[in-house]
């Protein structure tokens, strides 16, 4: 009897090696390098009243990922991770604002070189900003008002 060279034997053990090999190598690392994050949320207001769509990030004073989140209809906002999850890191941050959508919408005028931004240019900055925070372990709750 002639042996088939491509048999159940010959294709099982190469199949089964890559397999365990496949399976044990896409675990997606440990979930001990994930950082600690803490929960930051406030609300950005004008004259009293909340602003909508305007870009929050907490920029890490060192070297890091920002944290960012953007106000809803009433000007409330909560920080997410972009590498995933809520919050931010603890550690001090400089606040950077920005507007999510068309500049025109806050001047009513077309020319995004009119618009007027719903708060001062200083905060769109890291290095203009005035606003700076340090995040701590617990709920963080960071109001900006103008």
């Amino acid at each position: 009897m002639h042996q088939n060279p491509f048999s159940t034997t010959w294709i099982r053990v190469p199949l089964l090696v890559c397999l365990s090999i496949w399976v044990s190598g896409c675990g997606g690392g440990d979930l001990g390098d994930a950082p600690t994050l803490y929960p930051v949320k406030g609300t950005i207001k004008k004259d009293g009243t909340g602003l909508k769509d305007v870009r929050v990030s907490f920029v890490p004073v060192d070297d890091g990922t920002p944290a960012v989140g953007v106000s809803g209809e009433d000007g409330t906002y909560a920080l997410s991770n972009p590498k995933g999850g809520m919050g931010a890191r603890a550690g001090a941050y400089k606040v950077v604002l920005s507007v999510t959508t068309s500049p025109e919408s806050y001047s009513g005028k077309g020319d995004p070189n009119l618009a007027k931004l719903p708060f001062p240019k200083s905060y769109s900055s890291k290095t203009t900003t005035p606003k700076s925070y340090t995040v701590k372990e617990g709920e963080n709750v960071v109001d900006i008002e103008f």
